[in-house]
């Protein structure tokens, strides 16, 4: 029902990074609302991605890519199993772009929206006649516009997460606003950045 009321489309069309985003505003973003922890200081990156990446490197012996786009991934079958045997990728590396390839492949972890998995579908013609991808490659998404405002005074809410729908201005959207101040309350500075 989160999925459905959250982002409008059924969970069968979203892609597992869509609905892990959802599900961290709804379920770990907003605990006085649904009565589940919030996180008090950083972003979702440094807090739970970052530890998570850091732990499948160091006790997984993982290698993970943040940050980097996915050119192509090609296939090989070896024992009539079709596996990943090369990753090619752009990375930034003190603002410039280098290219670069992985050729020994154990697996891939593909943390893409709708967009994302168009292109490196689009891009990878083994992987694009799958019928599994070719059928992720063509699914939709949503557009969705994240705006964060200071006020110059104090906003009373009945609740720091506050959903609006059914205005006729709408034309059918809706939308979610988040009290930050009150959803993180005691870290106003980090939240603010300072006095400015």
């Amino acid at each position: 029902p989160t999925l459905l009321v959250g982002l409008f489309k059924p969970p069968e069309e979203l892609s597992a990074f869509v609905v892990m985003e959802l599900l961290y505003y709804y379920a770990l973003a907003h605990q006085d609302s649904f009565d589940v922890r919030w996180i008090k200081n950083g972003t979702v990156s440094d807090s739970l991605v970052a530890p998570l990446a850091e732990k499948l490197v160091t006790e997984e012996g993982l290698d993970v890519r943040g940050g980097c786009r996915v050119q192509e991934i090609s296939l090989e079958a070896t024992d009539n199993k079709l596996g990943a045997s090369k990753i090619s990728y752009t990375t930034y590396v003190n603002g410039q772009e280098e290219k670069c390839e992985i050729n020994d492949v154990d697996g891939v972890v593909l943390a893409l929206g709708c967009k994302g998995m168009k292109s490196v579908i689009n891009t990878s013609p083994q992987l694009a006649k799958l019928p599994e991808f070719s059928k992720a490659a063509s699914l939709n998404g949503i557009d969705v516009i994240s705006i964060r405002l200071w006020f110059d005074k104090t906003i009373t809410t009945r609740t720091p997460a506050n959903v609006f729908s059914r205005f006729e201005e709408l034309r059918g959207a809706g939308g979610t606003f988040f009290m930050l101040d009150q959803l993180q309350e005691g870290n106003e500075e980090a939240l603010w950045g300072g006095d400015d």
